[in-house]
């Protein structure tokens, strides 16, 4: 990585993968072209970039199911959804791609995903092909809640599924941590920690009083499952799996979500869950502890691929099904259906799952992403940053919380107790009560180790032409670490800090007042000890003597 080159370079808004503009045809994008698609989840990070790239390979027409959020209804977030910086190029390329999205109200919390009767029908009459990439991601989400989104949502879509008259294809995002219990994750089904319909029965016929008492023994309930996020995807993946005996499926894992890599745009993300949420914090000097050994392996993928397996995945699994039938009806058999001359077996194909995952094929381990991080972060530091990075990690709980009063909540006191004396409203201590929760939540992913089989992604990328290995990305191991960081730290001091480049340049002078300012209280800190520990020794002398 040339840590000489300028900050411009390092995040550039425009698309610049030349190889795939000059890309009009191929497999992949043929088996979408003209097709109408379902998306659930489509204002969400993943699901807002499968919008763009479907329109930019030329669907026909997405319907997007979405709800009113945060007072604001459910046009207005589509409002907001295609005034993203993600659409910025295909604006360019196609200023009228908003006509071809069809928005329909729905909210996957209700029975029947809350849709009208008119909204049914058209769907069931016009979709092909299904996307569900909609799920409650909170891991502290009540249990109710997240069985009635996650599980319920995805029976009933599949149920809408099941009448679409021309469905060719649906695809459930699920995570490659939905069976954590297990240390080696292969690309199968797994038995669900509970039968998901009676899962659904018992929230359904949940109480005000059941579900406060629920809410307090979850942990014992769901154990060993760390959060009710991944407990209720291993719920969902065995609705999914019986759905697959009917409808053509496919299911895609992937592993922790950061940034783009490339397309539409490189470093680009909406949020701050995860890693994210752990680099901005490190970047901004409020994260300066981590309970995590730094040796481990980060299993983190960038959002573009995962976009890639998912469609992908999905032209897969319609070959797949449509050699099946063509071979069942006894036609001439096709060209895709050979391999060294002979015919692949005739055999039913069965829903098949991708873990999308780097551990095996690139793996990074947290220390390296740490140093890349901090590295990058020396060129384009935040101007409005609590303070310089100190960060600091220990694999002992008891070092961490000890570190955490020293590091965190000293320092949060000091700074309170400052704003009250200006007459400012304190609000340090409350950052840090977030901070810790956060901490809380991902410890587990953090500090565990899962070997992810992926023999079908390899299997896929194989069978890709070309053409669509370009268009459609997915091998990890093209991915340079190095320059990946250098990108996605630009990336989120833009799109997370909200940070303009034209400001680099002050925040680089503050940063280095800041440490100055850093190691003159370092000075006077151990400075105080050394004297406190020599007038003890001396006390303790003239004891003695």
């Amino acid at each position: 990585m040339d840590l000489r080159a300028s900050a411009e370079s390092g995040h550039n808004n425009e698309l610049t993968m030349t190889e795939e503009r000059k890309i009009t045809s191929t497999p992949v994008m043929e088996f979408y072209r003209d097709k109408c698609v379902l998306i659930t989840g489509g204002t969400g990070f993943i699901g807002r970039l499968l919008i763009e790239k479907l329109l930019r390979i030329n669907v026909r027409q997405i319907i997007l199911l979405s709800r009113p959020k945060k007072g604001k209804t459910t046009q207005q977030r589509c409002d907001d959804l295609f005034s993203s910086i993600v659409f910025m190029n295909l604006k360019k390329d196609c200023p009228t791609f908003i006509e071809r999205v069809k928005l329909v109200d729905a909210d996957l919390q209700h029975p029947s995903l809350g849709l009208s009767d008119e909204s049914i029908e058209y769907i069931v009459n016009n979709a092909q092909i299904v996307l569900h990439a909609a799920s409650d991601v909170r891991f502290d989400q009540a249990l109710k809640k997240a069985i009635e989104v996650n599980v319920r949502g995805t029976r009933d879509l599949l149920r809408i599924a099941e009448k679409i008259v021309n469905l060719e294809l649906f695809v459930y995002i699920s995570t490659a941590y939905s069976n954590c219990p297990q240390g080696l994750i292969k690309e199968q089904f797994y038995t669900p920690p509970s039968e998901p319909e009676k899962m659904i029965q018992l929230v359904e016929a949940m109480d005000e009083r059941f579900e406060e008492h629920m809410n307090k023994t979850v942990n014992d309930f769901i154990h060993p499952w760390p959060n009710t996020y991944v407990y209720t995807k291993a719920l969902t993946e065995d609705v999914v799996r019986q759905y697959g005996e009917l409808l053509p499926i496919a299911v895609v894992r992937p592993s922790i979500v950061i940034a783009t890599n490339e397309e539409p745009i490189g470093g680009w993300t909406d949020n701050i869950y995860g890693l994210n949420g752990v680099i901005a914090g490190v970047a901004l000097g409020i994260i300066r502890i981590m309970h995590v050994d730094d040796n481990n392996k980060a299993d983190i993928i960038p959002a573009d691929i995962v976009v890639n397996t998912v469609l992908a995945a999905g032209w897969q699994t319609y070959v797949e099904r449509f050699i099946y039938h063509h071979l069942r009806k006894g036609d001439r058999p096709l060209p895709e259906a050979k391999t060294n001359g002979e015919l692949k077996g005739v055999a039913k194909p069965r829903t098949k799952i991708y873990n999308c995952v780097t551990g095996n094929d690139n793996p990074i381990s947290y220390q390296k992403i740490y140093k890349y991080s901090i590295e990058v972060g020396k060129h384009c530091p935040p101007k409005k940053s609590l303070w310089i990075v100190c960060h600091n990690t220990t694999t002992n709980k008891y070092l961490y919380e000890f570190y955490k009063v020293i590091y965190h909540l000293l320092p949060a006191l000091l700074i309170d107790t400052y704003l009250r004396v200006i007459r400012r409203t304190p609000r340090v201590m409350d950052l840090y009560r977030k901070v810790h929760k956060f901490a809380t939540v991902i410890e587990y992913f953090a500090n565990g180790r899962w070997t992810f089989e992926n023999d079908n992604l390899k299997s896929l990328r194989e069978k890709l032409s070309p053409d669509d290995q370009i268009m459609f990305q997915c091998n990890i191991q093209k991915i340079e670490w190095a320059d990946y960081f250098w990108t996605y730290i630009h990336g989120l001091r833009k799109h997370i800090a909200n940070e303009p480049l034209e400001n680099l340049d002050e925040a680089i002078k503050r940063h280095k007042q800041m440490r100055i300012v850093h190691y003159f209280i370092l000075a006077a800190y151990y400075s105080i000890w050394a004297l406190l520990i020599f007038y003890l020794c001396k006390a303790v002398g003239m004891l003695v003597f």
